[in-house]
């Protein structure tokens, strides 16, 4: 392992593991995203659970969901020493795109009730 990559494995939900491969400090999230989708095994436990896309796979490290656009070299506090045999574990978590929301229809007016009411 070079000085300026670090080794990730992939921990899915049903406790099988994918990798380790080694990325660079650059690379952000979203690449490790797709690294992963383009390494989906096509047999076993999760063949059936393949995710249509990078959108619908979710990173924790750390206790933390991982933005898209944040990359390994700032994640150090968990990475360890660039270059040493450390394996980083970042769990992986499915959740499929949440549907546009359909513009709420405005709701229809209650009529009022037009009684008196005495009190005595």
């Amino acid at each position: 392992m070079g000085a300026n990559e670090v080794a990730v494995r992939f921990r899915h939900t049903c406790g099988v593991d994918s990798g380790p491969y080694p990325f660079p400090l650059a690379a952000s999230i979203s690449s490790l995203k797709e690294k992963l989708l383009a390494e989906w095994p096509a047999e076993g436990p999760l063949a059936g659970e393949r995710p249509a896309s990078v959108a619908e796979i979710k990173l924790i490290c750390s206790g933390k969901f991982l933005e898209n656009n944040v990359v390994l070299g700032s994640l150090k506090h968990v990475l360890g020493e660039p270059g040493s045999d450390v394996v980083v574990t970042m769990h992986v978590v499915l959740r499929p795109p949440l549907p546009a929301k359909a513009p709420a229809a405005p709701k229809a007016k209650e009529p009022e009730s037009k009684s008196c009411c005495c009190i005595s």
